[in-house]
């Protein structure tokens, strides 16, 4: 049996900056591709904590998974189309698959780093244990975002200025990947 403590620190700690992340993701796009494209990012980061990624740290340097914060640089500065109707959700698979990359680009790196270790310690059974409580937290997290998103001056907040906060939170996140994970500084060793 896991520490349920113990993993509930581990959840909140590395999905807390994910949060504001998700306040606007719901604004965007509907509860049911947050939800999906929440879940998959989740399933997929602690499936490959569990199982890859003592590996994966050893194949790929910690710098070039830094390189993935291009992505979320160029969403910020690349922008949506603002000449259409922001306040119509997107309903297309479009949404799942946005929230899917963001959390896995925001998070994913750093999600990996933090449950490898607390993984390994863990039996097959507790492992999947851990799994099945991350996935009931996750959309704990998703409510949660979403009832916040509903209080009347976030909601105001978020359709007034909500794609600039935005494109600066997506230019941020890659920047944060990118000093993060080391490449900044591989960057300036090469030099």
């Amino acid at each position: 049996m896991p520490d349920l403590s113990l993993v509930t620190m581990l959840f909140i700690g590395v999905n807390l900056d994910f949060f504001v992340v998700l306040l606007l993701l719901l604004q965007k796009y509907r509860f049911r591709d947050n939800f999906i494209g929440y879940e998959l990012g989740m399933l997929l980061v602690f499936v490959i904590s569990a199982i890859a990624g003592q590996l994966i740290q050893t194949i790929i340097p910690t710098w070039a998974i830094g390189l993935l914060g291009l992505l979320p640089i160029y969403m910020g500065i690349k922008g949506e189309n603002d000449d259409v109707n922001n306040s119509s959700k997107s309903t297309s698979n479009g949404g799942m698959t946005a929230v899917l990359l963001m959390y896995l680009i925001s998070c994913g790196a750093d999600n990996i780093a933090v449950y490898v270790p607390v993984l390994a310690t863990m039996t097959t059974a507790a492992i999947l244990l851990t799994l099945g409580y991350f996935i009931i937290l996750t959309a704990i997290s998703l409510i949660l975002a979403y009832l916040f998103g509903q209080i009347p001056i976030v909601k105001y907040v978020f359709e007034r200025w909500g794609s600039p906060i935005s494109r600066i939170i997506y230019i941020l996140i890659g920047l944060f990947v990118m000093l993060n994970t080391g490449l900044i500084q591989f960057i300036f060793n090469l030099f």
